[in-house]
């Protein structure tokens, strides 16, 4: 192996000298010297004025990491951090912010001003999680204190939507989605809402929005067919519940089973859903989507038993389900148009017949109110779980 030529030694020394004094004057930021905010709440307070409230980690070589809730009024964001800081005996930084609670007042009013603030802060990733307050920010940022600091509100917060956007529940609120659908004028915006329930933060609905403004809510039970038609399940889940009187013909007659059903309705959970929803602009003129629903699932729960290890009976639960989510899905898009909403991108399909033009929003606006919904479910049940 050849040895480096002298000159070539001293020049590789020097160059790594220059790289470690380089280094060395790189402004350094001890953990212990700052607070990183985690979560951050606000609230309307009076006419001109908005309550930030902020749930800060703080780091102390001596100590374990500790949370400290900080609360202050301002004009604007900005204005709330100056303010915060003034509390702190650590300078405040956002790198590590999780989650955005505003509250039902805020969001009714507009949010896009406290939005558009996150994004122009290099801090923030555009994967921050946004929700809305079923009443005030600062009741959902009390919990940290309720809790003694036990609780660890930011990481409590991120895990509780992160899961339910894994498990299907909800559909992702990141910062980023909610930039693409409120600057996308074929489509609105949607966020989970926060409810305080004890000493714990639970999500109790989806903000239905138009624009920035928070116009409506859909409680638990709505939430699978939002999903349905917006994304795709893989593995989801949904109990459906129905008058004896409709399955009469395939419950299931065995004296191994009670007599007396617990429920006045039979209720029966699907399991395993995986879904395919597309839509399609059939008829430009007179302005008629259609919507194919298509689903396959497994029987995993039923609070009567059904006679389910024949043919006919499957094909007559089927019916029932296809008939049921078809009313459903239809009675939630004509109240997504009356509302004046489009949480569903049919104006991006629209949109996309027009041969390049751009669709402004007052002429989608005009044209959404005319438009009509044809709408077609089928589901096929692959497994029962009947055990022969």
């Amino acid at each position: 192996m050849r040895k480096p030529h002298n000159s070539k030694l001293i020049l590789l020394t020097v160059c790594s000298m220059t790289m470690v004094l380089s280094a060395g004057c790189v402004q350094q930021k001890p953990l212990e010297k700052l607070g990183l905010i985690t979560v951050s709440g606000y609230d309307m307070e009076g006419k001109n004025q908005i309550r930030g409230t902020a749930v800060v980690q703080k780091f102390d070589p001596m100590t374990k990491a500790s949370t400290k809730v900080i609360t202050s009024l301002a004009k604007t964001s900005k204005g709330l951090r100056q303010e915060e800081n003034l509390q702190s005996n650590q300078k405040l930084v956002s790198g590590q912010l999780r989650s955005v609670v505003y509250s039902r007042e805020l969001a009714e009013k507009g949010i896009i001003q406290l939005v558009d603030t996150l994004n122009r802060d290099a801090a923030i990733g555009n994967m921050v999680y946004l929700t809305i307050a079923d009443r005030t920010a600062s009741e959902i940022m009390q919990i940290e204190n309720d809790n003694k600091g036990q609780l660890n509100l930011g990481t409590y917060m991120y895990n509780l939507i992160k899961q339910n956007v894994e498990g299907e529940q909800i559909i992702s609120p990141t910062l980023h989605e909610f930039n693409h659908n409120y600057y996308d004028i074929g489509k609105d915006p949607v966020l989970p809402i926060l409810k305080v329930k004890g000493k714990d933060v639970i999500i109790s609905g989806v903000g239905l929005f138009k624009d920035d403004r928070l116009v409506d809510e859909l409680k638990q039970g709505d939430l699978f067919y939002l999903k349905v038609l917006v994304d795709k399940y893989s593995a989801g889940t949904k109990e459906l519940g129905f008058k004896t009187e409709q399955l009469k013909k395939i419950i299931l007659k065995n004296e191994n089973y009670t007599k007396k059903p617990i429920f006045s309705k039979i209720y029966v959970t699907v399991d395993n859903i995986r879904s395919k929803t597309k839509i399609k602009l059939v008829d430009k003129k007179n302005l008629r989507f259609r919507v194919n629903v298509v689903l396959d699932s497994r029987v995993q729960e039923m609070t009567q038993a059904l006679d389910l290890g024949k043919p006919a009976a499957i094909k007559l639960l089927q019916k029932k389900f296809d008939q049921r989510m078809q009313k459903k899905i239809e009675e939630l898009l004509l109240h997504f148009q009356d509302l004046g909403i489009d949480p569903i991108g049919f104006g991006n399909e629209y949109e996309a017949h027009l041969r390049g033009r751009t669709i402004t929003k007052e002429e989608w606006d005009r044209q959404y109110k005319k438009a009509t919904f044809d709408v077609r479910v089928k589901n096929t049940i692959e497994r029962t779980g009947v055990i022969d």
